[in-house]
């Protein structure tokens, strides 16, 4: 094993905790065995779960058999409540009995347990090359957007320690709005610009002055940023600034390493005072929840909100309540909203990958052929018959299947005459609104573990929210001057991302303050006076050093990432 300073410490402290619900893990269970002529090669897994239900466990799994069929591969459980995941997980590589894969981490924690050493880097050859042991999941990107998911996925040391997952959406939010009451008050569009906004917003107040206009979607409890979205990105700032900070504005490439104490920070804070003084604006911006939000929409006490394309229609079906002959619809609008009309507007594209993916424990390369085998089942993950097997489970008329011993009664899915899939009777479909999660049999608890799931089947994926997504992406491209931010590489080593840790804290804590203070009035943005003493009071925490901080890292990371494309291509071309 190899240990860093900060994993001899954290061994050190933990060496004193019972960790019995662990001992089941380690080194020691990284094994192979024979069994008629043949290697087998076994595995410990850590893997959350959501929820209580249970899984299918054990050597006679359907799932079990198909990966050992396979790939020779034979998977025990460490399965940990989410809840407790993170901590568990943490303690498990402190003390040496952590499991030889983990699934569910997000890419920070993958990052910090790199540079502490408890992951070995997936080999560079395991996914460079047109038929290498990853080819399928690779292959779920085009070529320059997976060389853009290698610059943001891999750590300071320009090693890959996990493997991506693909994000279908390509873009999900947007305005939506009570189509109807537009159409009454014979308003022809959504606005394309703040000032436009405005007077939407003032001609609704007329017309029911009691009721609030733009509405929190009831996720400003849980992020403040997520009640004034729509806002940032007029002001051409990325959607989640409260977690990213920093940005390149896609249009002069101008880096932005704190972008909430900037001048164009200020600009979106008058204006929400102005909305917000003229009563067009909820009240309730950081407070109101999902169910608060539910009861605006059943009392028509909401026209406008940002959110998601494929929610509409629960939308307009909430504010019908039981009265299905009563005027409303609920749209969407392929207008975003912008401050800056001379140099165009910002659309939210969402990320090239999510980091969901597995990460192998630091030792796992040892023996390759065991390492090989587990890459080769994940990247089975992500071919057509992965994908449909991880979504649908196993088909009525499969003679191979069959050959598994899958019991008659158990075949989850059919194929109807077009080719597509269908969940049988009595299985819990996610696309099926009429399907019941706790009532009906769920994949997990009748098969087993699906693994990491790289992408969903595209028809499941299409029934669930595909089309809507598709449309809005398209609708957002076909309109000229529309821009989105890029997600920056960051590669922050040990002692950076220890002091990024600790200047964030308290940033954000400093900064939250005065965003609820700049919306109860407490402060003013249009003052001087106020908008000087909030930098003031960020710089006391800590933000010149953060954006120092930032600026280094950002940099070195861009001439580390133009380096190692090159490198690529390169090797590629030498093919």
């Amino acid at each position: 094993m190899k240990f860093g300073v900060k994993k001899i410490v954290a061994l050190a402290a933990a060496s004193v905790l019972t960790v019995s619900c662990l001992t089941s893990c380690g080194e020691a269970n990284r094994q192979s065995f024979e069994e008629d002529g043949q290697t087998y090669y076994s595995y410990w897994l850590n893997m959350y779960t959501q929820d209580s239900r249970g899984y299918a466990e054990g050597e006679d799994a359907n799932f079990a058999k198909v990966i050992k069929n396979k790939f020779n591969v034979v998977l025990n459980y460490d399965r940990i409540p989410r809840g407790d995941w993170e901590t568990k997980t943490n303690l498990s590589y402190a003390v040496g009995n952590e499991a030889d894969i983990t699934t569910g981490g997000k890419e920070p924690q993958y990052k910090k347990w790199a540079t502490e050493g408890y992951l070995d880097p997936i080999p560079e050859e395991a996914y460079t090359g047109d038929d290498c042991i990853l080819k399928d999941w690779k292959a779920l990107w085009s070529e320059e957007d997976f060389q853009k998911v290698l610059s943001l996925a891999k750590s300071s040391d320009g090693q890959l320690y996990y493997l991506p997952t693909l994000r279908q959406e390509k873009a999900q939010m947007c305005w939506v709005y009570r189509k109807d009451v537009f159409d009454k008050l014979g308003i022809k569009e959504f606005p394309k610009t703040i000032d436009e906004l405005y007077d939407v917003c003032v001609k609704i107040k007329a017309a029911y002055p009691d009721k609030v206009i733009i509405s929190c979607n009831g996720m400003g409890t849980t992020s403040p940023g997520s009640a004034i979205t729509g806002f940032c990105q007029a002001y051409w700032i990325p959607e989640l600034i409260m977690q990213q900070h920093s940005f390149v504005d896609p249009v002069t490439g101008e880096y932005e390493p704190y972008a909430l104490t900037s001048d164009r920070a200020r600009e979106m804070y008058k204006t929400i005072k102005k909305f917000n003084d003229a009563g067009l604006i909820d009240k309730q911006l950081f407070s109101i929840d999902k169910d608060g939000f539910s009861s605006r929409l059943a009392n028509d006490n909401c026209f406008i909100a940002y959110d998601y394309v494929y929610n509409i229609e629960d939308f307009t079906k909430k504010t019908k309540g039981t009265n299905a002959d009563k005027d409303c619809e609920w749209a969407w609008s392929a207008n975003m909203v912008t401050a800056y009309p001379e140099k165009g507007t910002i659309y939210k594209r969402d990320p090239l990958y999510s980091n969901w993916g597995p990460a192998f424990s630091d030792g796992i390369d040892e023996d390759m052929d065991r390492y090989n085998a587990i890459l080769t089942m994940f990247n089975w993950f992500a071919t057509e018959e992965g994908q449909l097997y991880n979504t649908y489970g196993v088909k009525a008329d499969d003679p191979e299947e069959i050959k598994d011993g899958v019991a008659e009664d158990n075949y989850s899915y059919y194929m109807d005459e077009d080719g597509n899939p269908h969940f049988n009777p009595g299985w819990y479909d996610e696309s099926n609104p009429k399907t019941d999660k706790k009532e009906d049999k769920l994949l997990t608890l009748e098969y087993g573990s699906m693994g990491s799931q790289f992408k969903k089947q595209q028809y499941m994926f299409d029934s669930i929210r595909g089309k809507k997504v598709e449309a809005l992406f398209d609708a957002f491209s076909a309109q000229p001057n529309y821009y989105y931010f890029d997600q920056i590489p960051m590669r922050y080593d040990e002692d950076e991302e220890q002091e990024f840790t600790d200047l964030e804290v308290a940033l954000n804590a400093k900064r939250d303050e005065y965003i609820q203070r700049f919306f109860s009035g407490d402060v003013d943005a249009n003052n001087d006076a106020n908008w000087n003493q909030y930098i003031s009071d960020m710089n006391k925490v800590g933000l010149q050093d953060f954006i120092n901080i930032q600026t280094t890292v950002y940099e070195r990371t861009k001439a580390a990432v133009e380096q190692e494309e090159a490198a690529l291509k390169a090797a590629e071309a030498a093919e």
